[in-house]
């Protein structure tokens, strides 16, 4: 049912842009590609309500098996007569497209992979989210929590010791446009250099600037990856994980003497106030002046779960924890990925302990 749909395609972006997982040129998922997962739902479950949805929604892609493609339908490897010939994403003879890590095909011809761009960190970043969604969904299901409880403050500012800040910043207001999306439509760079097994790092990038303007009328955006270390790892140098992105940026031709890039290492203790705000109207009895954005924003948050609370009563929770989905094939031995909570030890230290930064 398409007001179904809709429902739950509204709460999944939503949820996705509150965790700092909603941006296609940052390497997350933009709306064509949660649209497609949530429509992929819909179709295996189509007398499922909006409450059951969004369940079988997390915990089915909390544990799908990538890069096995979420598909709408079977691949047209021909065009229909009268249409021209493209190339499809084929990842059996394009080493290109078997590269690809979180295939979300597009369902028609020619399909293409919508989500290309996503790498290692953000597909982490995005099946932690989702594991901890599951889990909040599953609570919901049993009545020990509301559905508004998706939204509610992102600990992503809490949970790592390191991160590494980006600012952004120019004098001029048209300039500032201008050099923002530069550096944006480049950061995948940055995070990608960050991401490197052999200094024993691991990136988690937040898919959100943070733009303001401030005393001296500079307009600045910043934009953070926390930051992990491998076990052995006592100090790093982050100089030639980053050079790639800065010899882009530097090197740009319209770059004016206005614009300018700062990248500084924070630790969580000195991290500024302004990355916090969101958390501010989160917690009970905790609202103040300086969170009036935050508060419309839970305000808005809660008119689309109203739907949710109506059905919700009427989900069976055995039902919900015992529904079987159509899985993908999966191979015989599951890689796990450094740093998750999979249980089992891992060659990434605890979040929370530091390293020596240079």
């Amino acid at each position: 049912r398409l007001e179904n749909f809709r429902l739950t395609l509204r709460i999944v972006k939503e949820w996705a842009r509150v965790h700092g997982l909603y941006s296609n040129v940052l390497g997350f998922l933009g709306g064509v590609n949660w649209a497609i997962l949530v429509c992929w739902v819909c179709k295996e479950n189509p007398n499922s309500k909006p409450s059951m949805l969004l369940n079988l929604f997390f915990r089915t892609f909390a544990n799908w098996s990538w890069p096995h493609p979420v598909l709408l339908a079977k691949q047209q490897l021909h065009p229909i007569k009268g249409v021209s010939s493209h190339p499809i994403w084929d990842p059996v003879n394009n080493f290109r497209d078997a590269k690809h890590l979180m295939p979300i095909i597009t369902p028609c011809y020619p399909s293409m992979n919508s989500s290309y761009n996503v790498g290692e960190p953000q597909l982490r970043r995005i099946q932690d989210e989702l594991r901890r969604a599951t889990k909040i969904s599953h609570d919901v299901c049993f009545g020990r929590k509301t559905w508004s409880d998706l939204f509610k403050g992102n600990d992503f500012f809490r949970q790592h010791a390191n991160y590494l800040q980006v600012d952004i910043s120019s004098t001029q207001e048209d300039d500032f446009r201008e050099w923002f999306g530069l550096c944006e439509a480049r950061m995948r760079i940055l995070i990608a250099g960050l991401e490197n097994p052999s200094f024993g790092t691991q990136a988690y990038p937040f898919a959100k600037f943070f733009t303001r303007k401030e005393e001296d009328g500079k307009h600045v955006s910043s934009f953070f990856v926390a930051l992990r270390f491998a076990e052995d790892t006592e100090k790093v140098d982050l100089g030639p994980l980053i050079v790639d992105y800065l010899q882009i940026v530097n090197s740009w031709d319209g770059r004016k003497e206005t614009m300018d890039l700062a990248i500084n290492i924070v630790s969580q203790k000195n991290l500024p106030s302004f990355a916090f705000e969101v958390e501010c109207s989160e917690k009970e009895n905790e609202v103040d002046d300086d969170c009036t954005s935050s508060e419309t924003s839970t305000n808005t948050n809660e008119e689309i779960v109203s739907g949710l609370d109506d059905d919700t009563s009427n989900v069976d929770a055995s039902k919900a924890t015992k529904t079987v989905q159509k899985s993908p094939p999966r191979s015989a031995k599951k890689k796990l990925e450094p740093g998750h909570d999979s249980g089992t030890p891992s060659m990434f230290i605890s979040p929370l302990k530091r390293a020596k930064i240079s």
